[in-house]
């Protein structure tokens, strides 16, 4: 009887302590994330001090603002000129950054420059954006319904959406009102649903109306836009009669995405993968 519970006793915890370590094999490392002024949020650790940070998978690179990295004291390298959606800014390469998120680590090599601006239409300083590169190599799950940003070994493999690299950003085919597939940047760093660049609809749109990320439903027409021949959805789009960036039809931004419970960028297979 003693040697009965005895083997039960010190069964359970066995088991338990194997079920942790398949939990987390599956799960990989995770950050937890919050939805803020439009945009997704996360703590970076850097060195012990805590930064705020914007998941952007629009950005080419990781980022740390300017005011942030003279807090740590880093030193600044060349200068570069950096394209955004308003226009160019002047940047500078900095290597050694030593920022992890849930224990995953940034690139070490990022982009300083002054994002005072874009931080003026949100409730809080931004640090630092965790740009594309971030995700390219790797399987990253945003977790909208969860609350987590996730790394994990699981490749989608063929499933999903294709995605590609057009000017070192994340880009899917999106269509517009039953027309062609285009590239569009996937762009978590936009407030919008759909930035659109197509001449005929900006012409339609009334007068004085311009793109504005920081004001998200001025200029928007209502379309149907489908994602990699998904089902189309009717979502508010802004149109513009030009191409923000070159070879890229628009952006497709964090109010579109964040209506999924979750989506998986595989930088590996190439695959974008939309959780209802």
């Amino acid at each position: 009887m003693r040697r009965a519970l005895a083997r039960g006793v010190y069964r359970k915890p066995l088991f338990a302590l194997l079920a942790l370590l398949a939990l987390g094999v599956l799960c990989g490392q995770a950050a937890p994330i919050v939805l803020r002024d439009g945009l997704v949020w996360a703590d970076v650790d850097c060195n012990g001090t805590t930064l705020h940070f914007v998941v952007d998978t629009g950005a080419g690179c990781s980022c740390l603002n300017l005011a942030a990295a003279r807090r740590l004291g880093m030193h600044l390298g060349d200068a570069v000129n950096v394209a955004g959606v308003g226009g160019w800014a002047v940047g500078y390469h900095c290597g050694g950054f030593a920022g992890s998120v849930g224990g995953m680590r940034l690139p070490g090599q990022v982009l300083v420059l002054d994002l005072s601006g874009p931080a003026r239409a949100c409730s809080r300083p931004i640090d630092g954006l965790i740009g594309a590169d971030f995700f390219q190599g790797n399987v990253v799950r945003i977790d909208y319904a969860e609350g987590t940003l996730a790394r994990t070994d699981t490749s989608l493999g063929s499933a999903g959406v294709k995605l590609r690299l057009e000017n070192g950003v994340i880009c899917v085919p999106v269509a517009v009102n039953g027309g062609r597939a285009r590239w569009t940047r996937l762009d978590t760093g936009c407030t919008d649903s759909l930035i659109w660049s197509d001449a005929a609809a900006a012409r339609a749109m009334h007068a004085g109306r311009t793109v504005a990320l920081s004001s998200p439903r001025r200029g928007a027409m209502p379309a149907l836009v489908a994602v990699g021949g998904m089902a189309a959805h009717a979502m508010p789009v802004k149109c513009c009669a030009r191409e923000i960036f070159p070879g890229e039809a628009g952006l497709l931004g964090n109010a579109a995405l964040s209506k999924y419970r979750a989506i998986t960028v595989d930088g590996i297979a190439k695959r974008l993968e939309l959780s209802l």
